[in-house]
């Protein structure tokens, strides 16, 4: 995903990341940035984003709050197999390089999958 003109132009918001080892850390997250982008710029722990977020990998796996699940695109077709793949295709898992962060996500709360 690329950065939208929001995130150009600064417009962030505010979001609270559950690490793996269950450490909250609230950062600011551009709008158009990925869940994944946000989290490994802030040093988030347990987030690999090892394939660079071409949702090839699954280790940006994420669970998301009714915020952001209400919000978000839903997952497409590529993101619904990983997830099954990896056995997280249950609701509120998400891979974090599929969804863009919208104005709507401030406030939010995500937990790495590994922090469960």
């Amino acid at each position: 995903m690329t950065d939208s003109i929001e995130a150009v132009a600064g417009k962030t918001v505010r979001i609270r990341y559950v690490d793996s080892a269950g450490c909250a850390h609230d950062i600011s997250a551009a709008v158009g940035e990925t869940l994944m982008s946000a989290a490994t710029s802030h040093l988030i722990a347990g987030i690999g984003g090892d394939c660079g977020g071409n949702c090839a990998c699954g280790t940006c796996r994420i669970r998301v709050d009714p915020i952001v699940a209400r919000t978000a695109r839903p997952p497409d077709l590529a993101e619904q197999e990983l997830l099954q793949f990896l056995g997280a295709p249950e609701a509120g898992l998400r891979l974090g390089c599929q969804i863009a962060v919208t104005r709507e996500f401030d406030g939010a709360t995500v937990v790495v999958a590994e922090a469960e």
